[in-house]
């Protein structure tokens, strides 16, 4: 995954891990071609962050891993009172 370094991109692209970010605006044209090309030459990296990605999207946004963390925040609402 290809992002840029601001906003909620950097929720779920972790450099080097989950993806690559460059920087935003014209600065970032020429980060963002070398990223595409490592990419391109290097299908071992691709699909490692491809995986990565998917596993952290899967884990924060799995409507499952949702009603989960959202029990877990009634439930500590609930004890507070």
């Amino acid at each position: 995954m290809l992002g840029t370094d601001a906003g909620g991109t950097q929720e779920i692209v972790e450099h080097n891990v989950t993806g690559l970010l460059h920087p935003i605006g014209r600065t970032g044209n020429h980060v963002l071609a070398q990223h595409l090309r490592f990419l391109l030459e290097n299908s071992s990296a691709r699909q490692k962050m491809g995986m990565e990605g998917r596993k952290k999207v899967q884990k924060m946004f799995l409507k499952l891993n949702m009603y989960e963390k959202f029990v877990e925040v009634l439930g500590m609402c609930m004890k507070t009172k």
